[in-house]
């Protein structure tokens, strides 16, 4: 009983650094969106960061940061 608990405080914690990592992912992918932004339209510089597809990417980590917040709100997924 004490190791399964062990396990699950172990999993809960390894979830709250993948949250948190997510969560870094998320602002630097934003703060390079706004980067790209600060460039007129046609700039070479703002095309080059268009070209890696940002907003698809902060698509991707926003469901993971939902996803992880939903399974450390709701562990058993009540």
């Amino acid at each position: 009983m004490e190791r399964a608990r062990q396990e699950a405080i172990a999993r809960q914690e390894a979830m709250v650094e993948d949250l948190r990592k997510a969560e870094l992912v998320r602002d630097r992918l934003e703060s390079l969106d706004q980067s790209a932004k600060a460039y007129p339209e046609g700039h070479d510089i703002r095309g080059l960061i268009e070209g890696l597809h940002i907003d698809q990417a902060l698509r991707a980590v926003e469901e993971d940061i939902r996803t992880l917040r939903e399974a450390l709100l709701y562990p058993r997924g009540t």
